[in-house]
């Protein structure tokens, strides 16, 4: 969308800059006449996909990982990236995408733009070592952005595809944040506390992800524990550190508690009482709200009602199991009486057949 910087950094002659400039100038406005173009009923939904993967190669070819070397020179950093027209061409291309791979039963063509995107998001979640921190501190709320755009027209067959990508978005996010405090008064020029509201954004699209479409998957309950359990046990620390860490705990918290307002699962809510009761007693106004506002909204009584049902299911079946065990040992002992039975007669005619052959 903008020509990579490090291209121009390496031309000396002011001409050539002046030149530079110009063509940074002229595909600025490329871009954004392309963005506009996909507001317009007059462009097809195919030419909008087609228009889109092309825009999302590019990304990866400036911004994402690679092995190359020569391409690794060149990579742009993505604090100078323009978010908002990217963003305009993915929300209107996934839509277009959705409405044909609604229409038709070959699915094989659009898997392939469906991975190119969650590629893409992949990438901006978990950036290359030296563009680490620059997405969190500059674009993270376009990121949430992207990522809630993505699920929205992401289709039920990629949710294992996307569930990775969230949770591993998640983590790096989780990392970062807390690696920001280790090194908060190591480097001046790294704002560590914007890279580190900045993760929190990021894990936050990634877990609301997590707990809207996928809620029954391991990494919900997993991250809910680590966050919501950290929490809790860390409000005795005093250190300067562990007071840095422990507010980057805290906003964390919020975030899942954010998260876990808008998910449909009860089970998961269930599954998480016990931790959010212990948050209602902790020293975070915020966090206490937060926690006391999924309590009061939980169908308390319909959950109980639920387990409880769900728990006399479970002991009806295992009341029949127990019955169809009984049935089969008592099964076994007839079939082996009869059994023995049998020997016993077979051994009796042996042994009139001997005495008869005898005499």
């Amino acid at each position: 969308f903008v020509r990579p910087k490090a291209l121009s950094s390496k031309l000396n002659d002011d001409h050539y800059k002046d030149e530079d400039d110009h063509g940074e100038i002229f595909e600025l406005e490329a871009a954004k006449m392309v963005a506009s173009s996909f507001d317009s009923d007059e462009l097809s939904n195919e030419a909008k996909v087609v228009v889109m993967c092309s825009v999302l190669l590019q990304y990866l070819k400036i911004y994402g990982k690679s092995e190359n070397p020569e391409n690794g020179k060149v990579r742009r950093k993505t604090s100078a990236a323009r978010y908002d027209i990217i963003t305009s061409v993915i929300d209107s291309g996934l839509e277009a995408t959705e409405h044909l791979d609604s229409n038709i039963s070959e699915k094989a063509t659009l898997d392939s733009i469906w991975d190119r995107i969650i590629a893409t998001v992949s990438s901006l979640l978990l950036p290359p070592a030296d563009n680490r921190y620059e997405n969190y501190a500059y674009h993270s709320k376009a990121i949430l952005n992207i990522v809630a755009i993505t699920l929205s027209h992401l289709p039920p067959r990629k949710f294992s595809l996307a569930e990775t990508m969230l949770q591993n978005g998640a983590n790096q996010a989780v990392e970062v944040a807390f690696e920001c405090n280790e090194n908060n008064h190591h480097d001046e020029d790294v704002p560590y506390a914007l890279v580190a509201e900045g993760a929190v954004h990021v894990f936050l699209s990634c877990f609301m992800g997590l707990c809207q479409k996928m809620p029954t998957c391991p990494a919900v309950s997993d991250l809910t524990l680590k966050i919501l359990g950290g929490t809790v046990e860390s409000e005795d620390l005093c250190s300067e550190n562990a007071v840095l860490q422990s507010k980057t705990r805290q906003s964390l918290a919020i975030a899942v508690c954010e998260s876990l307002k808008t998910t449909p699962s009860q089970d998961l809510l269930v599954g998480a009482f016990p931790l959010l009761c212990r948050l209602t007693n902790v020293e975070n106004d915020g966090l206490r709200r937060a926690a006391g506002k999924i309590l009061g909204g939980m169908n308390l009584s319909e959950a109980i009602s639920r387990e409880r049902q769900r728990a006399e299911q479970a002991d009806t079946r295992a009341r029949e199991i127990e019955e169809e065990n009984i049935a089969m040992l008592e099964e076994i002992e007839y079939l082996q009486a009869e059994n023995e039975e049998l020997q016993r007669q077979r051994n009796s005619r042996e042994q009139q057949t001997k005495s008869h052959n005898s005499n």
